[in-house]
């Protein structure tokens, strides 16, 4: 027995000094002073080489204190070669991961990553120090690794044997890592599991899909099956919609429709553009195939979602009709519906709305008054210019107008939200504004036929009246009094926008009837009344 005693403690002291040393380097690296995971200095690179020098130092601290005890000093003098082993494979363990560790750092300089994947470099690590210590027992310890070696082979045959699943599991994620098919961050479909690769290791793969489940797919299976990668070589992806429309709609509306309600939506890349085609004439309609592009395909299902809610408000304020195929039972309900519908007159609802909202405006309330600050525009004058206007509903995300675009309307916000913001030269934002409910905006459009002097984007779903200019030369025709107030609230917009009235005034082939003042934006709404 006590022939094995100074073995078995060796052997004991070697697995201390190891432990030892790898709680102390995990602590210090959670401290933050083992550096990150890819280093950029030679902080981080002592990450790589911490766990050898500590276990080196420790090494050469118990040496040294062993020298004052007599028979511990002896046993050392007489196995010099196991401490010299010890240290020269540790040393050799240091400048492996000090060659790796520079590896990483020259990489991460040049703003790039070690193009070797983390399960091979750390098969390349394992077989490396095997090699040490097979070259340490051999030429330091004098020891002849040719049993150890062909023993080493009959127990990986018969390892390899029984194991054949996770062998095949771990060759499958090597070739991955090597090809790079499946990297972590990569947002991928397989076998009908589509989410983000949260970690790929020698067995299996770990994905996390949309509804937050994680999926664990074997290497072996993720290698043999059919991998849809939605981000590799480049995240842009072509998305299709496919929508039907009536006959009775010219296909230049539509497609124009379409494309529109593609652009509305924030991650729509703009190029390549949004395009429409024609896919087949149907009994009772026609397809229409809308293709886009964006760079969050993994998102499919809520970017073609906010695509398609624009879709029904475009086609619904353009009076575009999306047809359904009609059976005998659907066409006896809807000529019972129309009959029924026949007795009512459709629009009294609709012009009372309209009445109403227009009286409870800004418009009639506040911005048209006489002298004395008193509202010129009644109920009775509101009945008389609804049926010239329009009841419109937005869906949130739409812009209202662009600034610079040719405006011929304005609008009065019924219910909703909008947020208004008026860009410069160097399309830096200037100022910004939230209309209240019952605000007028694009008013000097209509009144001036002017571009638009800001953007207006809807921030909740709206309601709001749209008044063109029949309408606005409905109003001034009310009473003589209603021009020469529309002229003093030309006035104060103008000279709150003085630059922007300016550039207008410029572009202006008649200067006479622009002139920046009451009296001029006068002259002009009594020329729109033949005056």
């Amino acid at each position: 027995m006590n022939q094995y005693l100074p073995t078995t403690i060796e052997v004991l002291t070697m697995l201390l000094l190891w432990l030892v040393a790898r709680g102390l380097s995990k602590a210090l690296k959670k401290t933050g002073k083992g550096g990150g995971r890819t280093p950029s200095g030679l902080g981080g690179l002592v990450r790589f080489v911490l766990m050898p020098l500590i276990i080196l130092a420790l090494s050469w601290s118990l040496i040294v204190a062993l020298q004052y005890l007599p028979h511990a000093a002896a046993w050392l003098t007489q196995n010099h070669s196991h401490q010299s082993a010890w240290l020269i494979f540790w040393t050799g363990v240091a400048l492996l991961m000090l060659v790796e560790g520079s590896a990483h750092v020259i990489f991460s300089r040049s703003g790039s990553e070690l193009p070797i994947p983390e399960l091979l470099m750390g098969i390349f690590r394992t077989v490396a120090v095997m090699g040490l210590a097979f070259g340490v027992l051999r030429f330091e310890l004098g020891i002849d690794i040719a049993p150890l070696l062909a023993s080493t082979a009959l127990l990986t045959a018969v390892v390899g044997f029984a194991l054949q699943g996770v062998l095949g599991n771990l060759l499958a994620g090597m070739s991955l890592h090597i090809t790079r098919s499946v990297m972590p961050g990569d947002w991928i479909e397989i076998d009908g599991v589509s989410g983000k690769v949260t970690e790929t290791n020698w067995r299996e793969t770990r994905i996390r899909t949309m509804g937050g489940h994680l999926k664990i797919v074997p290497n072996s299976k993720v290698s043999e099956s059919t991998i849809h990668n939605m981000v590799k070589p480049n995240p842009a992806r072509r998305h299709t919609i496919d929508v039907g429309a009536s006959y009775s709609d010219a296909p230049d509306d539509v497609i124009a429709a379409l494309v529109s309600a593609a652009g509305e939506v924030d991650t729509v890349l703009p190029h390549p553009d949004p395009d429409v085609y024609i896919t087949q004439f149907q009994d009772f309609g026609i397809n229409y195939r809308l293709r886009f592009w964006t760079r969050d395909y993994h998102r499919k299902e809520a970017i073609e979602g906010d695509v398609n809610r624009m879709i029904w408000y475009k086609f619904k304020r353009a009076g575009i009709e999306i047809p359904f195929p009609m059976s005998d039972q659907l066409l006896n309900d809807y000529l019972m519906l129309v009959n029924n519908q026949m007795k009512l007159d459709p629009k009294d609802q609709e012009i009372a709305l309209i009445t109403k909202a227009l009286h409870d405006s800004e418009l009639t309330q506040k911005l048209v008054l006489d002298e004395d600050g008193q509202p010129l525009l009644t109920l009775q004058d509101m009945q008389t210019i609804a049926p010239l206007a329009r009841r419109v509903r937005y869906t949130e995300g739409e812009t209202l107008f662009h600034q610079g675009d040719d405006g011929h309307t304005c609008h009065i916000l019924v219910t909703g939200g909008l947020a208004g913001r008026v860009f410069g030269d160097k399309d830096e934002t200037i100022m910004e504004f939230v209309p209240e409910e019952g605000s007028l905006v694009g008013e000097m459009s209509l009144m001036l036929d002017m571009p638009r002097s800001a953007e207006i984007k809807v921030t909740d779903s709206s309601v709001l009246l749209e008044l063109g200019p029949e309408a606005f030369r409905g109003l001034l025709a009310l009473n003589d009094k209603v021009p020469a107030a529309f002229a003093r609230l030309a006035a104060e917009r103008a000279a709150a926008n003085e630059e922007t009235m300016k550039k207008w005034v410029a572009s202006q082939d008649d200067s006479d009837s622009t002139d920046l003042n009451e009296s001029g934006f006068l002259r002009r709404f009594l020329g729109l009344l033949g005056r």
